[in-house]
C-alpha cells in the first residue's frame, strides 16, 4: 500500500506518462516574453485536459459509486515547470487508495480477525482480500496524449501563447506594429 512519508507519498512514482512539449516551446522561442511562464501555461492546459479524460473514464473502470476518489484526482505542475503530476489524493489513515487500486494490493484485517464486506446480497468475511491491479490513471492519460484531441488542445494553447505574445509586444512598442 502507499503510505505517506515525510510529505511525499511512497507509491506517487507509480503512475508515470509523459507529454513532450519541447518542440512547442521552440516554436515559441522566437517570440518575445517568459518561456517558463508559457510552458507552465501550457502545461497547466495540459494537465487540466488529461485529468478531464481521466475522470471521464473513472466510472467504466471502477464502478465506484463514493465520489470521493473521482473529486480527489488533481493536475499539479512541478515547482520546476518541467512536468506535471496527474493524482488521485484520496487517503484513508494515511494509505493513498487511488494508488492501491493502480498498483494492487493486499488489505488485511486490523481491528478483528475477519474483514467483513458485502458482495450483491450476501456478506463474506475473509482474513485478507488482495486487490487486482486497475490501469484506471495512466491508460486513460497514455490514450488521451496518443489521440488527436491532445495534438488539437496543444495547438490551441499554443495559438493562445502566440496571440498573447503578440499583444504583449504591442504594449511594449507603445501600441507600434
Amino acid at each position: 500500500m502507499s503510505r505517506r512519508t515525510i510529505g511525499q507519498y511512497s507509491g506517487e512514482t507509480l503512475i508515470n506518462v509523459k507529454a513532450d512539449v519541447d518542440e512547442v516551446i521552440r516554436l515559441l522561442e522566437n517570440l518575445k516574453g517568459n518561456r517558463n511562464s508559457m510552458r507552465r501555461r501550457i502545461l497547466s492546459g495540459i494537465g487540466t485536459s488529461v485529468k478531464q479524460a481521466v475522470k471521464k473514464s473513472y466510472t467504466s473502470l471502477l464502478h465506484k459509486r463514493s465520489k470521493t476518489l473521482y473529486k480527489s484526482i488533481t493536475a499539479k505542475i512541478f515547482k520546476s515547470g518541467a512536468a506535471i503530476k496527474i493524482s488521485p489524493k484520496a487517503e484513508r489513515s494515511n494509505i493513498l487508495y487511488g494508488y492501491a487500486l493502480a498498483k494492487g494490493s493486499k488489505i488485511e484485517a486490523n481491528r478483528s480477525e475477519f474483514l467483513t464486506f458485502r458482495i450483491g446480497d450476501k456478506w463474506v468475511k475473509k482474513h485478507q482480500v488482495r486487490l487486482k491491479p486497475v490501469d484506471w490513471v495512466e491508460g486513460p492519460a497514455k490514450r488521451y496524449l496518443a489521440s488527436s484531441a491532445y495534438r488539437q488542445r496543444l495547438e490551441e494553447l499554443t495559438q493562445k501563447e502566440i496571440t498573447r505574445a503578440e499583444k504583449a509586444a504591442l504594449r511594449h512598442n507603445g501600441g507600434q506594429g
